[in-house]
């Protein structure tokens, strides 16, 4: 008679992807940059800047509110040095963002993920800005998924404080 395959206990990568696919985005960064540091044992595939984008931008529309977003971009934009407020943020959103700014202040491991993602975004920017006359690209760049998350790790970190 056949036997059943043996039952196979998931593997530390399976977990963490089952617990990745369950929880937000931002939860899945989080879950990464701790990851990362307790699996020193094992390579880390390096993900590219795109895949890192597409991970993060997922369900972050339930987090800002579009119009607040747009609203702070602009007094951001006329050169105000605190144009983000917490009225930026949905409910959830205000608990990822608090959770995002205190791993950002004691997780050297996310303190880099985040610095990361934000520095290749304003790179972004940067050449965007080079041909976008009006700023309408600047515009929609920053108020989709990834400026979104963008908006979150650069305020989580302060950057959005400074002129």
């Amino acid at each position: 008679a056949p036997t059943a395959p043996a039952r196979r206990e998931p593997t530390p990568a399976r977990q963490r992807e089952e617990a990745r696919a369950e929880g937000g985005w931002l939860s899945n960064l989080l879950t990464r940059a701790s990851d990362e540091a307790e699996d020193t044992d094992q390579p880390q595939p390096s993900m590219s800047s795109a895949e890192l984008l597409d991970t993060l931008s997922i369900d972050i529309g339930e987090l800002i509110n579009m119009t607040a977003l747009e609203a702070s971009w602009a007094r951001r934009n006329r050169g105000e040095a605190h144009a983000f407020g917490l009225d930026l943020y949905t409910a959830r959103g205000q608990k990822i963002f608090d959770d995002a700014r205190a791993r950002y202040r004691m997780d050297p491991e996310f303190r880099q993920t985040a610095d990361r993602y934000v520095e290749e975004f304003d790179r972004l920017l940067v050449e965007v800005r080079k041909s976008d006359r009006d700023g309408a690209m600047a515009r929609n760049y920053l108020t989709s998924d990834t400026g979104k998350v963008y908006t979150i790790l650069a305020h989580a970190s302060g950057r959005l404080d400074r002129p």
